[in-house]
């Protein structure tokens, strides 16, 4: 048996080209000149007055960009579900976007929904988040705050940004 395994490639020369593919692409993409809501809620401040300054960037593996994709695609459907059951959702294309301190801190909400069923006379920032099962079990026992400060942070700005009081996060 140990001599099949070896013989198995541990990856595959099609899936690693894809994954190329995303890299390079984002390699491609002029940095961005601001502070993104989606880090605001990051533990280092350190971390963050780099970001912001371009000191250092991101990077994230193509396997990672390729699954961030699939999280944007998972929000189409995400917002055409809420729209089947009632809810008015706005700015899903394009997404609202904020901006705060002369343009140098700037977010993208997945959209603004009014119609949730737990308070529907209230609009909600619409945030969507993919996770795996790991994470998603954290989540479940700690709530959002607990288990992901970042999406709680990214969340309470786009409230505050937007004047809203609530927010729908929907875990995929």
């Amino acid at each position: 048996m140990n001599d099949i395994a070896a013989a198995i490639p541990k990856t595959s020369a099609t899936v690693e080209a894809i994954y190329r593919t995303y890299e390079e692409k984002r390699a491609a993409e002029k940095p961005r000149a601001y502070l993104g809501a989606s880090i605001i809620g990051h533990h280092c401040d350190r971390y963050l007055w780099f970001q912001f300054r371009g000191a250092c960037a991101p990077t994230f593996t193509g396997r990672m960009l390729r699954l961030f994709e699939t999280g944007n695609m998972e929000e189409k459907r995400i917002i055409r579900e809420l729209k089947e059951i009632g809810v008015q959702v706005e700015g899903e294309s394009p997404q609202i976007a904020i901006e705060a301190i002369g343009g140098h801190f700037r977010g993208h909400l997945d959209g603004m929904g009014l119609g949730i069923p737990e308070a529907p006379k209230t609009w909600h920032v619409l945030e969507f988040k993919t996770h795996n099962s790991k994470s998603f079990a954290k989540l479940e026992k700690e709530g959002v705050q607990k288990s992901n400060p970042m999406h709680y942070a990214q969340m309470q700005v786009y409230m505050g940004c937007t004047q809203t009081t609530r927010a729908l996060y929907v875990a995929v």
